[in-house]
Parts: structure tokens; sequence; C-alpha cells
């Protein structure tokens, strides 16, 4: 049956990382056998996504939190519930990631089958089309590819307002004349320098490595023109 549309879930909940992580993570503390599977979903995705695996453990079983953790630590803070379905006792709740792409269903026992005080509730993730884990190098070239032909939607997508305007003060439209030549990495940073073939002038582009790993968009955050 299923137990909601999805335009209606993606507008009720836009971010399911919003607000406080549960307390008493470590030892699992207290009774959650009541909350309902959508709840107890968003507060396993939103423990993955802030990387604390205290919490995480305590909602998932042994095999889910391994399957969470494994494809990405953090998970990220852009994922969001877009639908909810029960079948045999179990709720499914799936989730998309709006900055990489790729969805994430839960699979929750329902109230009223959960053992003890209802921790371990979750034992099914499951990711389809999963996020794509671009490097920064690789993030900087499609960056670079975006703004060359003037896609201002991907352009903006990849690098933030401020790295934006300073590409389009070098050209609303960059071109195709643009060859990767050089990258360095400082600081929590990465630097990819791209030069010219006609004009000669170089570009380095600078991606947040703290921001690909929490599966941000908007990454390439700094543009240095010469």
């Amino acid at each position: 049956m299923s137990l909601g549309a999805t335009t209606a879930l993606a507008v009720t909940a836009p971010l399911v990382l919003a607000g406080a992580t549960p307390a008493s993570a470590a030892a699992c503390a207290g009774s959650v056998a009541g909350v309902s599977a959508t709840t107890y979903a968003d507060r396993l995705v939103r423990a993955w996504g802030s990387g604390n695996t205290a919490t995480a453990n305590c909602y998932a079983s042994t095999a889910t939190s391994r399957t969470l953790f494994g494809q990405a630590s953090p998970g990220g803070i852009h994922w969001r519930r877009v639908s909810t379905e029960g079948a045999a006792g179990t709720i499914y709740v799936t989730y998309h990631d709006d900055a990489r792409g790729g969805n994430l269903t839960i699979g929750v026992q329902n109230v009223g089958l959960r053992a003890g005080n209802g921790w371990h509730a979750a034992y099914t993730a499951k990711f389809s089309n999963e996020p794509k884990a671009w490097n920064a190098v690789q993030w900087s070239d499609n960056l670079v590819r975006a703004w060359g032909r003037g896609d201002a939607k991907w352009t903006a997508y990849y690098a933030t307002p401020a790295a934006v305007r300073s590409l389009h003060k070098v050209a609303a439209v960059g071109g195709s004349h643009w060859t990767r030549i050089a990258t360095e990495g400082a600081a929590g940073t990465t630097y990819v320098t791209y030069r010219n073939d006609v004009t000669r002038h170089t570009l380095v582009i600078g991606v947040s490595n703290v921001g690909l790993s929490q599966g941000d968009a908007h990454a390439a955050y700094t543009v240095q023109y010469h």
C-alpha cells in the first residue's frame, strides 16, 4: 500500500537532516519501539549523513550500517525523502540525493514488530543510481565544461555564486579550448589549473575536498584567472 504521494512528501520533508541528531546514541538508551517508521528512517539517514556512527548503529542493523557507511562516510546533507510504502510488516522509505543524484531506500520494521526497545529495526538499505563519487579533478573538469558550453544551470551547480561570477567576468561562455595542465592540493582544497590553447591564459579552480566528501553541490569555490 502506498502511504503518501511523492510530491507531497517532497514538500513536507524537503531535507531530513534539518534538526538535531537524537541523543543517547552510544548505549541506545530509551525506547524507540513506538516511533513511526518514517521518523525512524529519517533519524537514521540524518545520523549517517552527519557521520554519527554511534546513532546510526543504534537505528540500523549491522548489515544496514555497513551498507550505508560503505557507500559514503559521511552520507552527506542533501538527502530528501521522496516516498514511503508499506509491505508485509516493513515500511520502505526512499530518499533522493539532491546534490549528487541517486536514491536510497531504507526498510524499517513496522511498529509492533520491533524487538525489545525497538533499536536496529532498519534492517535493509538499497542504493539505486548511486550518487556520483566525483573526485575534485573530475568536479573541476565538469565545471569548466559546463561554463565552456554556456550551461548556466550546471555552472551554478558545480560552483558557488562567487565562483560563477568570477567565471562570467572572464567570459559568459568559456569556450572549448581549455586544457587541464596541473593539479595540486593544499589545506583541504584541490587546485586544478587549465590553459586556454588559443589565448594562452590560465584558469585555476579551487575545489573544497570537505564539500565533496559531504555531498555538497557548489564545491568549486574559488577561481583565479591569469
